[in-house]
């Protein structure tokens, strides 16, 4: 009776010391692997703000151009690749804001440009008129070409908007702008020195008293 007291005990513990307590605890679940192709440019994120510039693209950048007036909304666009507007816009003062943006994911985007192109119609006291033409461009056009070294890394995307008063300083003492005929065009100049230039959109200022 002894014996079988001390075997019963004996089995009893041998069951409560296997070791395998932590086999029978439960593992905390796995968490799931990300999606391949996360944050890429394949459609799982944003591309990256900066880009190495390449040995050689033949593709030259995108460029997008805004015409508004001070504080009002935009009042059209032009894009390349794509069209630019068909009608003239009708300015409510003599001012323009000009948008453009550039963008090329492959070799970046060092320089955006605003240019702005004026047929001012001056009145003169006493009947006659006097016409004055000017171009501007925001910046100036630079002699040598925009070329990044390979390897460095800039922007994809560049924006400039600049406001331009229109007809000042354009006519003769004794006249006044009647009337602007303009065209205002975007250009984006990629990192390799590839350019891309937007259709010009027309726009036209009258003189609320010279009509």
């Amino acid at each position: 009776m002894r014996l079988r007291l001390v075997i019963l005990l004996a089995t009893t513990l041998l069951a409560g010391c296997d070791g395998n307590d932590e086999a029978r605890t439960p593992a905390p679940p796995a968490s799931p692997p990300p999606p391949p192709d996360a944050g890429t440019a394949t459609g799982h994120g944003a591309d990256a703000p900066r880009v190495a510039v390449p040995d050689r693209d033949d593709s030259p950048p995108s460029a997008l151009v805004v015409l508004a007036e001070p504080g009002g909304a935009p009042q059209a666009r032009s894009a390349q690749p794509g069209a630019g507007p068909e009608r003239v816009v009708a300015l409510h003062s003599p001012s323009v804001v000009g948008t453009t943006t550039g963008r090329d994911p492959h070799s970046g985007v060092p320089r955006v440009r605003v240019s702005v192109r004026e047929h001012v119609t001056c009145r003169v006291e006493g009947g006659g008129t006097v016409e004055r033409r000017r171009v501007r461009y925001f910046p100036p056009p630079q002699i040598e070409r925009i070329r990044s070294s390979p390897g460095a890394r800039i922007a994809v995307r560049a924006r400039r908007r600049v406001t331009v008063p229109l007809a000042r300083s354009r006519c003769p003492a004794g006249a006044r702008a009647a009337r602007v005929d303009g065209e205002v065009w975007g250009e984006a100049i990629n990192g390799l020195g590839l350019e891309a230039v937007t259709p010009h959109i027309h726009f036209v200022w009258r003189h609320p008293q010279m009509r």
